[in-house]
């Protein structure tokens, strides 16, 4: 499914089910989206993280809810959390960020300037943690040890950041880069009809089970 078809569909089912106080439907969908999961063929460290992330959360509703509420209401309550965090992960495990904003720039009309800042935020992540490394690093061989929360750490990591955003912009803008004009694409979005397919299925099969159950 195309990452825009999929991140508008599971934003309205999460919508949806903020509104509906129905265990059953929070536990199809869960599962759903589980499958849908086990299919995408993730490391086996992310289905741990999928196990161990609701339980901590679970936990706190159900405790909460059952103390102070009705215990149908801390049955809905962890359900609800169980099919958000599945949700968030069957989107984000399995999207591709570039994609997405592709999407959201080409056929959702997103500013060019904010997508292409977004994909320089992505892009700088892996340099960034490189670098924080290197400093950390060279902290070690002055006989100074940096820890994972110093502020010179990170103050120093900032100050690199923006030395490298002041040069992505310069180049920018030398590749002929102009705020808010027509631009082509090297590679052009296109939203299949089956994307648009499976994904109103979908929000009609939940439609159904919530009239229904």
């Amino acid at each position: 499914m195309n990452s825009g078809v999929k991140f508008g569909f599971i934003l309205i089912v999460s919508i949806e089910l903020t509104f509906i106080l129905n265990a059953r439907i929070n536990f199809i969908v869960a599962i759903i989206a589980a499958v849908y999961l086990m299919l995408s063929r993730l490391t086996w460290q992310r289905y741990l993280l999928l196990v161990l992330m609701p339980i901590l959360p679970v936990l706190g509703a159900w405790t909460s809810f059952s103390t102070y509420g009705t215990h149908n209401m801390a049955i809905v309550m962890a359900t609800r959390i169980v099919a958000y965090i599945y949700l968030g992960a069957a989107f984000s495990f399995t999207t591709n960020m570039v994609d997405l904003l592709n999407t959201l720039e080409q056929k959702w009309h997103l500013p060019t300037t904010f997508v292409y800042g977004l994909r320089g935020a992505l892009t700088f992540v892996p340099r960034v943690k490189q670098e924080i490394k290197t400093i950390h690093i060279a902290a070690l061989m002055r006989g100074e040890h940096l820890s994972f929360y110093s502020p010179q750490l990170f103050f120093k990591a900032i100050l690199i950041s923006l030395q490298w955003s002041t040069r992505l912009s310069t180049a920018m803008v030398s590749h002929g880069f102009t705020e808010n004009a027509p631009r082509t694409h090297f590679q052009s979005v296109v939203i299949q009809k089956r994307d648009w397919l499976i994904a109103v299925s979908l929000l009609v099969i939940l439609q159904l089970m919530i009239a229904y159950l």
